[in-house]
């Protein structure tokens, strides 16, 4: 069964994360994803002592899921609020190049009908 690590040299996400290399996967798969369903922690998959795949319970993995879409939705709802606020702030100074321009026209003109 595979071991229990606590080393520096991997990511803070591994530290205390169950490690399995994929001889062991192939061995004992019924084993580890027993223990997998009942510790309901996640599991690193590794080769050549190198993390290339984490396995997770189906519980984390849907709870993660749909956290990451309420993420991304929040992240949209924030996008195209920063965006209306963009198109209102162009249309505010669009308006007011309408009434300058608006009023040089005026100018102009009446300036051409006294000359």
């Amino acid at each position: 069964m595979g071991n229990f690590f606590t080393i520096n040299a991997y990511p803070p996400s591994l530290v205390n994360m169950r490690m399995v290399s994929i001889t062991e996967i192939r061995r004992n798969a019924k084993v580890v994803l027993a223990d997998l369903a009942r510790t309901k922690s996640p599991i690193a998959i590794l080769q050549r002592s190198k993390p290339i795949a984490y396995i997770v319970d189906v519980e984390s993995y849907t709870k993660m899921h749909f956290q990451g879409e309420n993420y991304l939705m929040e992240n949209r709802k924030k996008k195209l609020e920063e965006i209306n606020q963009l198109q209102k702030r162009v249309a505010s100074k669009i308006g007011r190049q309408e009434d300058s321009v608006e009023l040089i026209r005026k100018l102009r003109d009446g300036n051409n009908r006294h000359g």
